[in-house]
C-alpha cells in the first residue's frame, strides 16, 4: 500500500535527506552552548554531554541515509544503530547535570512517581519482545526494544524535569527538551512495534514524530542561546 500518492520511494529519500540538516543544525547549535559555558560548573557539563548527544544522533542518521540511498542495504540493524545507542548514556548524563543544582528541590514522591511512569512505558515494549514472537533476528529484537527501554530510563530525569518547571525551578528550555524526549519515546516504541510486524519503511509517520523530536530539542537550544543573549544585553546597557 502506497504510504503517499507519491509513491515510498520518493517519501524515503526526502525522509532520509530531511534528517541530515535537521541533527545537523542541532549540532550546530550544541556547540554555540558549549562555547557559551565554558568547561566549569554543572551545565557546562551537562552541555558537553549534550553535544555527544547531537554528534552521536547526527553520525547514526548520516549512516543510515549513506547505507539506504547510496549503497542500497537495510541500515536496520547497522552501524547507525552503534551512534543511537551511545548517545542514550550522553542523554542521561546530561539531564543528571542539568538537574544537579536543583537536586534539593527533588522529592522522593516526585521520584517514585518519575519511575512509576516510565515503568509503564518500558513494560509493554519488554513485553512486546519476548511475548509478542516478532518475525525478526535476535539483534534486530534487541535494538528495537532496547530504544524505547532506553527512552524510559531517561523519562525519569525528564518527568522531575517537568515537574520543577511547574515550580518555576527551571527554565522554558527544560520544557521543549522534555516535548523532544517525549517525542522520540512514542517514536522509538512505534519502531519497536512496526519492526515486528514487519510495516516499518523510512517515510512511515514513526519517522515524523521522530523528525519533531530533533525540531524541539533545537528550538530548547535556541531558547536557551536567545536568553543568554539578553542577558549580556542586559548587562551590557547596565
Amino acid at each position: 500500500m502506497s504510504c503517499t500518492f507519491l509513491g515510498k520511494e520518493v517519501v524515503k529519500t526526502a525522509t532520509d535527506l530531511i534528517y541530515i540538516p535537521v541533527t545537523g543544525i542541532l549540532v550546530i547549535l550544541s556547540i554555540i552552548m558549549v562555547l557559551r559555558f565554558g568547561k566549569n560548573g554543572s551545565f557546562a557539563k551537562a552541555w558537553l554531554f549534550f553535544l555527544g548527544v547531537s554528534v552521536s544522533w547526527f553520525i547514526a542518521e548520516t549512516a543510515w541515509t549513506v547505507l539506504e540511498l547510496d549503497y542500497h542495504v537495510d541500515p536496520f540493524p547497522s552501524i547507525a544503530d552503534l551512534f543511537y545507542v551511545f548517545g542514550y548514556p550522553f542523554m542521561f548524563c546530561f539531564l543528571f547535570y542539568y538537574l544537579k543544582p536543583v537536586r534539593k528541590a527533588i522529592t522522593t514522591k516526585m521520584l517514585l512517581t518519575a519511575i512509576s511512569i516510565s515503568s509503564m512505558i518500558a513494560i509493554p515494549s519488554a513485553y512486546m519482545a519476548y511475548d509478542f514472537d516478532p518475525k525478526v533476528s535476535a539483534l534486530e529484537n534487541t535494538l528495537a526494544t532496547f530504544y524505547p527501554i532506553a527512552d524510559a530510563i531517561i523519562f525519569v530525569p525528564s518527568l522531575i524535569g517537568i515537574a520543577l518547571f511547574f515550580r518555576g525551578q527551571v527554565n522554558f528550555t527544560w520544557s521543549l527538551i522534555c516535548i523532544g524526549i517525549t517525542l522520540q519515546a512514542i517514536g522509538d516504541t512505534g519502531f519497536q512495534v512496526t519492526t515486528f510486524t514487519n510495516t516499518y519503511y523510512t517515510g512511515h509517520p514513526v519517522d515524523i514524530v521522530l523528525l519533531w523530536s530533533y525540531v524541539f530539542f533545537s528550538f530548547g537550544l535556541l531558547d536557551h542561546i536567545q536568553i543568554f543573549k539578553e542577558t549580556n544585553r542586559g548587562s551590557i546597557i547596565k
